[in-house]
């Protein structure tokens, strides 16, 4: 054998003898913490509730809380996935603990067992464990994928199970949530939690300029009330402009590096993200100015449109031209700079809001909008999308399984998002309740959440890594190097061109992945649809 092979195998040998000795330690604990009796009792059901929380251990948990006397057997098992993990946080833990007793309390012969999975990871992760022993029953699904794990008939279809559950009919839901979950009539997932790209603003800056307070909502005695923004505050293009300009505070030799902006420190009106300049990001501009990405299919692209040129030649002027901007540099998150006081207005999401008030330890002095009209846009714009619960097509209790999403899914659901993870939801119901407006007291920056979410445009939904990767690389060229085009040296001769040849990429990316489907249906023996249907 050779020399350099033995210490690896020997501690292999060393690894293994460890194992089988926790195995056998726990086992006595367990034995121990069974009787309630003995010096180990304690620690036993110490041992079983860490490995309870303990996110992926979480089946071997069960067994040994078993073993401990602190759960009952149930001969029905629940296996439910996501991306939530009851171990990263203790707002996770609670919010599963909370959904945990409801639904086994409700259903006494039913083990709910959670398995946590990172997102990075979670659409291999349910591809392969479809084709294993242990597939999910039921589990939280991102609108990323909820296209094509349908399409590779993955997701069962839950078109009977809405019919007799009078609430979960779509009525019960804003419109934009439902987009990502049906397709041609067949309903693959329940939304349960809404989200929208939204502009995130400085009201600290923004109330240091008198000029701009009536950006503000007003007190009954007609004053401004400074906690929050209206959401109509920005009329259009050109007034967002000009407040970016008021905004943004420099030096005549240097702007925005070395000025006496707010307290001193300089800032930008507007953080403009060109490294990250893709398809998710440009978007809520152009869905503003009624620029649409996909048709409602997901086969053609619908954005090599003069307006999605307009959107893209308006973000480049607010860099280039009017300096609005504080300098393109690589972001580990969409709003770093707005965390920091560098910006005072910022792209992100109505999610972001719990976020930030954790990075900056408590600050509230931020509100949202959704996107003002552009010149061709009718009203305020955004994006929006809503992840679902979804049952598995390897489902082994899907009667148990439509119940669990019934609590998930439901109002009752919702109002415990609110509680421990101050999530807002994509019922209607959910806002005209108590709930919802005392959070908005405590949180004045989600005044303006649920219109945000309302007046969305669909996410892109179709192969949405692919084509990422075909449209940020011709947006960011275009933001970095408009000097270049514009001085005719460029690879582009105006933003029609780089739009053109985005859409040309993504109709290539739509039509590889049609030619998937097909391939997919004449696998399972159904007739192939129409060319783009």
């Amino acid at each position: 054998m050779d020399r350099a092979v033995r210490p690896s195998g020997r501690r292999t040998r060393r690894r293994l003898l460890l194992a089988a000795l926790a195995v056998v330690l726990l086992g006595w604990i367990g034995a121990n913490a069974a009787t309630g009796r003995g010096p180990w009792a304690a620690a036993g059901r110490y041992a079983a509730d860490l490995f309870h929380r303990a996110g992926p251990t979480r089946d071997l948990g069960r067994r040994l809380q078993r073993a401990a006397g602190r759960r009952p057997a149930r001969p029905i098992q629940l296996r439910v996935w996501d991306w939530w993990s009851p171990s990263t946080t203790e707002d996770y833990a609670r919010y599963f603990g909370e959904v945990e007793s409801i639904f086994e309390a409700r259903h006494p012969d039913v083990d709910v067992v959670f398995q946590a999975v990172p997102f990075t990871n979670y659409e291999q992760k349910l591809a392969t464990g479809m084709l294993g022993d242990n597939p999910p029953d039921v589990f939280q699904c991102s609108v990323y994928w909820a296209e094509g794990l349908y399409q590779r008939g993955m997701l069962r279809r839950l078109n009977d199970f809405v019919a007799r559950t009078p609430e979960l009919q779509d009525e019960q839901f804003m419109l934009p949530a439902l987009y990502h979950s049906r397709q041609a009539g067949h309903i693959f997932g329940i939304p349960h939690i809404v989200d929208a790209a939204s502009l995130l603003w400085n009201l600290d800056m923004i109330r240091a300029e008198p000029a701009l307070h009536d950006m503000f909502e007003r007190r009954p005695d007609g004053t401004p009330d400074f906690r929050r923004i209206r959401f109509d505050a920005v009329r259009d293009w050109n007034h967002f402009r000009q407040i970016a300009q008021r905004l943004t505070k420099r030096d005549r030799a240097e702007p925005l590096q070395a000025a006496a902006g707010l307290g001193g420190k300089p800032h930008a009106g507007f953080a403009l993200d060109a490294y990250g300049m893709g398809a998710r990001s440009f978007m809520p501009w152009a869905a503003a100015n009624g620029v649409r990405f996909q048709d409602r299919a997901g086969r053609r692209a619908q954005f090599d449109t003069p307006a999605a040129a307009d959107t893209l030649q308006f973000l480049a002027d607010l860099y280039w031209k009017h300096r609005v901007c504080s300098p393109f540099r690589r972001e580990l998150t969409s709003h770093g700079q707005f965390e920091s006081g560098e910006v005072a207005c910022a792209m992100a999401g109505t999610w972001s809001g719990k976020y930030l008030v954790r990075d900056t330890q408590g600050w509230m002095g931020f509100g949202m909008t959704a996107f003002p009209p552009g010149p061709n846009g009718r009203g305020y714009k955004t994006l929006t999308w809503a992840n679902m619960m979804a049952m598995s097509s390897r489902c082994r209790v899907p009667e148990v399984a439509w119940e669990y999403i019934r609590l998930i899914c439901g109002l009752e659901g919702s109002l415990l998002r609110l509680k421990h993870l101050n999530q807002n939801s994509p019922r209607l119901d959910f806002y005209e309740g108590d709930a919802w407006a005392r959070e908005v007291r405590q949180r004045p920056y989600l005044a303006n959440v649920r219109r945000i979410c309302a007046v969305g445009d669909p996410l892109l939904h179709t192969q949405v890594q692919a084509v990422e990767d075909e449209v940020q690389p011709i947006l960011e060229y275009v933001l970095l190097n408009w000097p270049e085009i514009e001085a005719g040296r460029g690879s582009f001769r105006n933003t029609q061109e780089a739009i053109h040849l985005a859409a040309e990429r993504v109709n290539e990316v739509f039509r590889r992945y049609d030619r998937t489907i097909r391939s997919w249906d004449r696998r399972r023996g159904r007739l192939a649809r129409p060319e783009g249907k």
